[in-house]
């Protein structure tokens, strides 16, 4: 893809005037590999590092731990090189007036829920979205939701809306895109790669 997948991540962020620093939370085995993309790319946003945990949730705990209390902390997947300026900002408005936010799409595909190799319910697909990132929040909001799930002795929560919501908490929706897909699998990085080659995608979002 020409530079680091993070790369084209960190630099969304760079760009953009609502966005006043940035914690990433890093496997400490390649902590010099992110030491190394910052230096490089110049991301003077980025103001910290932090040593991520053995689930989603605890990395997304410990970058909480490390900033200040702030108006609206941003969650963002480090693999999702074509998140676009526009689901960012829109995510961080509705955060502002609802509390929180997360970028979705909605489903394709026909959603099968199985138990013990048979399907025990196919959801009504209408109704269906798969999430995306970023996940905006308001910062008490989000620490009184992480604090609450481990007093409860919570610690596999996949995303931090999930956290927010067994709080009572909101969660507006934003309408994400297709192209702001997760880099997961070695097809998906051929994909992205081929896009990059071609012309980064033109729908808004990205670049």
């Amino acid at each position: 893809m020409g530079k680091p997948i993070l790369a084209y991540v960190l630099e969304t962020y760079q760009n953009l005037d609502l966005v006043d620093d940035v914690t990433l939370v890093v496997n400490p085995r390649y902590e010099q590999l992110y030491y190394d993309i910052v230096d490089t790319y110049r991301f003077f946003k980025v103001r910290r590092m932090v040593k991520g945990g053995a689930t989603r949730q605890a990395s997304s705990a410990a970058g909480l731990d490390a900033i200040e209390p702030c108006e609206i902390v941003v969650v963002q997947d480090g693999v999702r090189p074509f998140t676009g300026p526009r689901v960012i900002m829109e995510a961080v408005e509705t955060a502002r007036r609802v509390g929180a936010a997360n970028v979705t799409v909605r489903a394709l595909d026909t959603i099968v829920e199985s138990r013990d190799g048979l399907i025990a319910r196919i959801p009504e697909r209408a109704n269906l979205y798969s999430g995306q990132s970023p996940q905006a929040f308001r910062y008490d909001l989000l620490l009184d939701a992480h604090r609450k799930a481990a007093a409860d002795g919570i610690t596999d929560a996949t995303d931090d809306a999930q956290l927010v919501l067994r709080t009572g908490g909101q969660v507006g929706v934003v309408e994400g895109s297709y192209a702001n897909f997760k880099i997961t699998t070695y097809q998906d990085f051929l994909f992205a790669t081929s896009l990059v080659e071609r012309e980064r995608p033109s729908d808004g979002e990205g670049w």
